[in-house]
């Protein structure tokens, strides 16, 4: 049995399937925030079309950064990229001289490359070469065909990927390296919990205070979580006072800018929550510095206490983009004891 007969028996009909008769592999290798998208140059615009309409998040910093990176190879290169965390394999072209066709047609059965050719054109499958792997199969015999599946697929498509995302970073971020006595402290002197990676610290917290400020550097990162007593979040105008006088309140030495500024209700935690993000500047000009921020402001009803949580980084001329990410799993750990 040659390598691309051992793949078909992996890639089996169906959406996204669960691989769990394949031999064991080893984890899926590369970042985060990087899709390796393997097909032919006369393929090419067509395909990056369809994934530029599918990967549509993008984080300001001041600068627009993707979340994902799409990065484009030859079909020559399929086996040096097949054990990505993240592979996409993509053929449009029908010329037999097409070379990722051609890769296309070795990769699935042939009943099922004949049914992407005149039905739905994608296919994903985990696992198929490694573990923790996400791999996509774009199969279309136009490109008419191909985009006509971008509303029903973006969704779909986007979850699969944001949670290999989740589930790769978290088990990187929270291994066992975790700073387990300031999560204790924090526990023990105001009721909630959040788990902290190797490396942050506390900048500022009191017994008496209702503000806690936790830092790291390389890049520059910032967490702050503040209380106060009773309901604030009940009206938009309010929400967004309160988040706008935040960083001078707390941080004391930022501001928040209004380039981007956007603010919507959300979840968190299975509360209703309200979500801010934008752009923070300093306010000393001797010192000039900014990036991205995101706020979470919501009500706990157990508690009558409302919760503002801030993340923020600095890290100029770098991507932040796959850092912010990192942050909000890390917010998204806060739980509130009872």
């Amino acid at each position: 049995m040659n390598y691309y007969q051992k793949v078909q028996l992996c890639l089996i009909v169906g959406f996204i399937i669960q691989l769990s008769g394949c031999s064991q592999k080893r984890e899926a290798l590369g970042a985060g925030n990087e899709i390796r998208v393997i097909c032919s140059k006369i393929d090419k615009p067509i395909v990056l079309q369809y994934l530029r309409s599918i990967f549509i998040d993008t984080l300001y910093s001041p600068e627009p950064e993707p979340f994902y990176y799409l990065k484009f190879s030859d079909p020559s290169t399929y086996k040096d990229l097949k054990d990505q965390a993240q592979v996409i394999v993509a053929a449009v072209d029908r010329d037999s001289r097409n070379s990722g066709y051609n890769l296309v047609k070795k990769i699935l059965p042939e009943n099922q490359f004949i049914k992407t050719e005149t039905g739905d054109p994608v296919i994903l499958a985990k696992n198929v070469n490694a573990d923790k792997q996400l791999f996509m199969v774009i199969n279309a015999s136009t490109k008419e065909q191909l985009y006509s599946t971008i509303e029903d697929k973006r969704d779909f498509i986007r979850k699969q990927f944001h949670d290999l995302f989740i589930d790769r970073q978290s088990r990187y971020i929270f291994g066992d390296d975790r700073n387990k006595k300031l999560e204790d402290s924090l526990n023990t002197e105001y009721g909630w919990t959040l788990k902290i990676p190797w490396g942050w610290q506390s900048i500022k917290k009191t017994p008496d205070s209702s503000f806690v400020w936790l830092g790291r550097e390389m890049p520059f990162q910032w967490i702050g979580i503040s209380w106060d007593d009773g309901n604030q979040v009940n009206d938009e105008l309010r929400v967004g006072e309160n988040i706008w006088g935040w960083p001078e309140c707390h941080y004391e030495s930022i501001r928040f800018n209004d380039y981007h500024f956007s603010i919507k209700k959300t979840i968190f935690r299975d509360n209703n929550a309200w979500r801010a993000k934008g752009i923070w500047e300093t306010i000393d000009l001797k010192e000039s510095k900014g990036g991205p921020f995101q706020s979470y402001i919501f009500y706990d009803k157990r508690k009558d206490r409302t919760y503002h949580i801030n993340y923020l980084i600095h890290f100029p001329g770098n991507d932040k983009s796959i850092f912010m990410r990192q942050l909000d799993l890390i917010v998204k750990t806060f739980s509130v004891l009872l």
